[in-house]
């Protein structure tokens, strides 16, 4: 039985023998991986656009998150370059 075990480290058993995938390490099925045909003939067009302000405020959220870091790292920057020029 062992070796019939797939080579995915992820899957687990149940108490009853049921091969099991914890949510976390599973796949989430998105309009954008079908082609746009097939995501108009699902009528998934809505959904599809849907996904994509979501991935725009996603890609928002860590373009802000990377102008605050380079700002702090900014303001670190310029007050450790005054206490060595005061030091002079």
């Amino acid at each position: 039985m062992e070796e019939d075990w797939p080579l995915n480290p992820h899957l687990d058993e149940d108490p009853n023998g049921w091969q099991t995938i914890a949510p976390e390490h599973m796949s989430i099925f998105m309009p954008s991986s079908l082609q746009i045909a097939d995501m108009h003939r699902l009528g998934l067009a809505t959904m599809a656009s849907q996904e994509l302000e979501l991935r725009q405020g996603q890609a928002n959220d860590a373009l802000e998150g990377l102008r605050l870091a380079l700002g702090h790292k900014s303001l670190l920057f310029r007050t450790k370059v005054r206490v060595l020029l005061q030091g002079e």
